[in-house]
């Protein structure tokens, strides 16, 4: 499924999801679906940078409680979660979820600054690692 799938920016990867687009009975699946791929990775707890492209998607109660079983599902192994493209409505929508998940999620106007933000964390933690290999 293209929608869901890894992406390279710049030197670290980013579990994407892309609902764009869609209407919710197109992406409930796809949550169902990113949820399951999470399961079958085994990612190592804390180590999935994870971004959602909801950029003109359309959600209805259906949706946001499959977003939130999902986002509770996958919360041991996402590190850091940014969510682009939602108008003054749909980020209320979210903020409920982060509410009921208690997972950090931050919401950002593009694809371009979820990205950046994520990369910024993984950049920091990687010069924290090489900071502690020089000091062993």
């Amino acid at each position: 499924m293209d929608n869901i799938r890894i992406i390279k920016y710049k030197t670290m990867e980013i579990f994407y999801t892309d609902i764009s687009n869609t209407k919710p009975e197109e992406s409930i699946p796809m949550f169902i679906r990113n949820r399951e791929i999470v399961a079958e990775k085994k990612f190592k707890e804390k180590s999935v940078f994870s971004l959602v492209n909801a950029e003109n998607a359309r959600f209805n109660s259906k949706l946001i409680q499959t977003i939130k079983e999902t986002t509770k599902s996958n919360n041991p192994y996402i590190r850091a979660t940014t969510v682009t493209g939602l108008s003054q409505l749909t980020k209320t929508i979210v903020n409920s979820i982060v509410h009921f998940t208690g997972r950090d999620i931050k919401v950002f106007d593009t694809v371009e600054q979820g990205q950046e933000y994520l990369f910024e964390i993984f950049r920091q933690e990687q010069l924290a690692k090489a900071h502690m290999e020089v000091v062993k």
